[in-house]
Order: structure tokens, then sequence, then C-alpha cells
């Protein structure tokens, strides 16, 4: 019993898996000297907070989801530009509106309509989003940043 009064308490370590506890053997036997010898470091804090603000900073998910939204917004506000302007603007050239030009197909004593405008309409949208989406990254140089980004690594 004179042995176990010298016994240590368990020293605690935390780690990115888990706990671990560190005790004294309770062997009566001495233990072989050992050659290599165990360093333990103060334990960090780690909360999963932390863990998961460096997860959306390695794996890039801000800058994403910065993209994703300035992305949905130019879209709003080009769709709303067409809607404006070009489709009006059609309308005074040719009687009716782009997103409202349709033609009719018949076979079969059936009939059926084909909203042709509204595919133009919507291409129309696409390519300014696109034209817009180009011209605000080379703008703001926002290409530059992933090539200065390759070069430091």
């Amino acid at each position: 019993m004179a042995k176990r009064d010298k016994i240590k308490e368990p020293v605690p370590v935390m780690t990115r898996a888990g706990n671990i506890r560190f005790e004294p053997a309770l062997s009566p036997r001495k233990p072989k000297p050992s050659k290599s010898k165990v360093v333990v470091g103060a334990a960090q804090d780690i909360s999963p907070v932390n863990n998961f603000l460096d997860f959306l900073k390695e794996h890039a998910v801000v800058g994403l989801l910065i993209g994703f939204v300035l992305g949905s917004q130019v879209q709003t506000l080009v769709k709303q530009l067409v809607q404006s302007f070009i489709d009006p603007l059609t309308q005074l050239l040719f009687g009716t509106a782009l997103s409202a030009r349709t033609f009719t197909l018949h076979f079969n004593g059936r009939s059926a309509q084909f909203g042709w405008g509204a595919l133009v309409y919507a291409i129309i949208i696409f390519l300014f989003v696109l034209v817009t989406m180009y011209l605000i990254i080379r703008f703001l140089k926002l290409d530059k940043l992933e090539q200065d980004a390759k070069k430091n690594n």
C-alpha cells in the first residue's frame, strides 16, 4: 500500500480526437528502462466553433456564399433591366412584348402554343448576367486574387 500512496493523480489531456488520461502503472514490477521519452504539450482549447470556422476558411465556403448571393442579386437586377427596357422596346417595334411572342402549331385538329419569346427572353437575361458578372470580376480584379494565391503556394 505504500506504493499506492506515492502514485500521483491521473493527468487528463485533451486532443482533437477526444480526452486521454495518463495513469501510472499499478503493477508491483519495476518498469524496464525506456530509451524513448514521451513529451506531452499543453492541451489546446478545442471548440466546435473554432473547428467550424477553420472548415469555412479552409474550403473557401465564405467566397462561394458571397458569389452565390452576388450572382442571384445580379440576376434579379438584369431581369428587371430586361423587363423594363428590352421588353417595352420590342413591344414598341413589333407590337407585342418579347416575352409574350408565341407561335401556334396545328396537328390532327389540335393546336399548341409555343412561347419562343419567353425562351429568347431567358437567353437574353442569361447573356446579360454572364456579361455583367464578367465585367464585375474584371473591374474589381477578382481574377487576379486567385492567380496571386497560386503563386504564393
